[in-house]
Order: C-alpha cells, then structure tokens, then sequence
C-alpha cells in the first residue's frame, strides 16, 4: 500500500479536482455512487468533531473511506483545526491501494470546491459581492474558491472575534482576492449578493430578520448532528433548498427534519441541476439556499483522482 502525503496531493490541479466533483454529485444523484453510513463523534473538552464516510461509485476503480475531524481549539496550541486521512482500495478486489496522509487538506479543498460549485447554481446574474460568516479555515478556502467563480468580487468577512476575521482578510488578500472586515453581520448580509456560513455553531447566526429578496447562502457549516447558522424560520422562508444529499440533509444540517415538514420549500439535489446543465432557474427575487453537509462521493472522487494522477 502506497503513503501519499499532503505535499502530493496538493499538487492536485483545481480544475481537475471542480470535474471529479460536478461528475460526483451527479453519479450520487443518480444513484450510481453508493454511501456507507456516516459515522460522528462529537467531543466537548476540548471542542471537536470527527466523521468517518465511505463511498463507492459503479465503474470506478477505486472505493474510499475517510476519517477526519475538527478540533476547533487547535490554532491556539499551533496546529492546524482539520486533520485526517484517506484509506483508497481496488474495487474489484478490496485490496487497499493507497493511504492519503492529507492532514485533512483534501476535505477542505472538496468542501471549498464543493461550495463554489453550489455557489455557481445558485448565484443571481450579477454576483459582484460575497459575505463570508467565519474565519477559519474553510471561510478562507471558500472565498479562494468562491472567487474564481465571479468577476473580481468584493469579499466582506465577519466573525464573531473581529481580530480572527481581520486575519482571514489578509490571508484573502494574500491571495489576489478584494477583501474586507465587515464588522456588523446584519449589514454584511444586506449587502452581499451570495452569503457562505463556514461556522460549526450550534445555534443559528442568520434569522428570519436578515430575510430579504434574492438572498442566496452556501451553508457549509452545519455537517453533524447539533450544528445550525441558518434559523429553522429562515429556512422555510426559503423560495428553494439546494443540497448536496436529500437524505443526509434532512437528517441534520440546515435542513433537518424537513422531509416531514409538509409546508417545507421545493429542495433540489445539486446533482441534478448539474445533470440539466443547471435548468432549474430561480428568480432574481428569490431565497434560496444551498445546504452542504458533505457527501462521501466527493471525498471518494477527490481522493481516487489524485491516486489516479500519481501512479
């Protein structure tokens, strides 16, 4: 069994990792890409979390299965706050081919990816403004990526510490990007034309009182059990739901306990408006969210890809 570290799976080609993914969500939709159950532990002192998913997509070489987690006080001590790895083996055999030593950079970079694929379906015409709720590493991965989808956006961030948000701003700006603190979340969200939530909070951040027409939120946070940042009143305000897994979605996420809610908004897979070249249209004036709560595909077709690129 190869050991690939993360200094090789770095050298994975953005726009290569945007197809594997497009061509996941779609398999996933269509059912051609099959999830094991998703494993979660969530840990109080000190604050973290920890998944476990596996998927295997009909005609693939490879089935993936991946542990990684979150410990959200891990800066302080000078660590990275996402850490994990990937276990690649032969679908015909089950032999296992390959470990991904990640450090969990490949997760980041498929949620980051993942979010401004969803950012693309869901945007109005003119996405010249982009909100950023959090600092961390995946509100910094997700503006990088957001960006390259849009003409040169103004990026506002904000964060709960405003010292952590001016940080994100220079690490965006570091990277090309026009960014800003926007200190006041009420304005940062009546002022952008797309909102990404990139927090693990559990309770929400953004509320039926930031409602407002052509409102559209990537919601990336919210990937277990217990978290939520957009509030239940917001989400059936909503005039659509884009999410990555009906299923998954509608077991926790923002999106929790909707499949029984019977006045819930028209949810569409992101898959499928992928497989119809994006023919779901949504009017200029309305809500929609799109609810990512990371679907097992995506880390199967990311990981498959860079063990494909390096044998």
């Amino acid at each position: 069994m190869r050991l690939i570290y993360k200094e090789e799976i770095q050298k994975l080609e953005a726009n290569a990792l945007r197809d594997v993914l497009e061509e996941a969500f779609v398999a996933f939709t269509q059912g051609r890409a099959r999830s094991g159950g998703v494993g979660h532990l969530a840990f109080r002192d000190p604050p973290g979390d920890f998944h476990i998913k596996s998927s295997a997509t009909d005609g693939q070489p490879f089935f993936v299965v991946k542990a990684a987690g979150s410990f959200y006080e891990n800066p302080a001590r000078g660590l990275p706050s996402s850490n994990g790895a990937m276990l690649v083996f032969d679908a015909q055999t089950g032999v296992p081919i390959a470990c991904l030593a990640d450090e969990g950079w490949l997760t980041d970079a498929r949620t980051a990816c993942a979010g401004a694929i969803a950012a693309r379906a869901i945007s109005r015409k003119e996405t010249r403004s982009i909100g950023i709720v959090g600092a961390g590493t995946q509100a910094r991965m997700q503006a990088e990526w957001i960006a390259r989808e849009f003409a040169g956006p103004v990026i506002s961030v904000w964060a709960r510490d405003p010292g952590k948000a001016r940080e994100a701003v220079a690490d965006i700006r570091a990277k090309g990007a026009d960014a800003v603190h926007q200190p006041d979340l009420g304005l940062l969200l009546r002022q952008s034309d797309l909102v990404v939530t990139t927090t693990p909070s559990p309770a929400p951040l953004v509320t039926l009182a930031h409602a407002r027409p052509g409102l559209r939120i990537v919601a990336v946070g919210a990937d277990a059990p217990g978290k939520r940042e957009i509030d239940r009143d917001l989400i059936l305000r909503c005039d659509a739901l884009v999410v990555d897994s009906r299923e998954q979605c509608c077991a926790y996420g923002e999106c929790a306990g909707l499949d029984t809610e019977p006045a819930s908004p028209p949810m569409y897979e992101l898959g499928d408006i992928l497989a119809r070249d994006r023919a779901v249209g949504f009017a200029e004036d309305a809500i929609v969210v799109a609810d990512l709560t990371g679907i097992g595909a995506l880390d199967a077709a990311a990981a498959s890809r860079v063990v494909s690129g390096s044998v």
